[in-house]
């Protein structure tokens, strides 16, 4: 580690939880400055470990507009699997985003990783969502969303840089629902950064 590494470590380690997460979340939003929009082509595997015990592979358009649009489109696998995918993806909200959806606090850091704790500021299917980011990197790295119902799905990105963006390249999730539970893999690629998206294309 450099010595301004250090330093920013340390100073880090001196915030309040409440300013660590400002921080952070700042960094976060300003991963990626220049990305404001993107396509990406999603390839998933959802496999049901409960009955009927189904195995799908999907393919389908990753859409995502600055600051809060997010919608997958899918164009093959089983239509049931593929909208409940597509949910998931609806409700990843971007860090500078977080703020004014969510409580945000500061659960642990142990140097390397913050976990943090989102509380939706409205109440709903969600009651809470647990986060890690990475310390070096400011890159959301897990995600566990907690539902009323009992039930949660989480999701671990991987990420690699593509035309200098950092983006997410391969996930692997996990979700437990009343009356299935199925295991995720997914890549993205082809990666189109800053095309003109219309609003009408995320409208349910």
């Amino acid at each position: 580690m450099t010595a301004l590494l250090w330093v920013a470590a340390l100073a880090l380690a001196t915030l309040s939880p409440a300013a660590a997460s400002e921080d952070l979340l700042a960094r976060m939003a300003s991963v990626n400055p220049n990305l404001h929009a993107f396509t990406a082509t999603m390839h998933a595997n959802v496999a049901l470990k409960s009955f009927p015990f189904l195995s799908a592979q999907l393919v389908g358009t990753y859409y995502h507009k600055e600051p809060d649009k997010n919608k997958v489109v899918f164009t093959s696998g089983v239509p049931g699997m593929a909208q409940q995918f597509d949910k998931l993806y609806a409700h990843i909200e971007s860090p500078a985003q977080w703020p004014q959806v969510y409580a945000v606090t500061t659960v642990s850091d142990d140097g390397t990783t913050t976990t943090l704790k989102l509380v939706p500021r409205k109440p709903g299917n969600v009651e809470r969502i647990d986060a890690k980011v990475s310390d070096k990197t400011a890159t959301l790295q897990w995600m566990r969303w907690n539902y009323a119902n009992g039930g949660y799905a989480e999701m671990t990105d991987r990420y690699g840089v593509v035309e200098g963006n950092t983006v997410v390249t391969s996930q692997t999730g996990h979700v437990e629902e009343p009356g299935y539970t199925a295991d995720i893999t997914s890549t993205i690629d082809n990666y189109k950064f800053n095309p003109p998206l219309s609003d009408s294309i995320f409208a349910e």
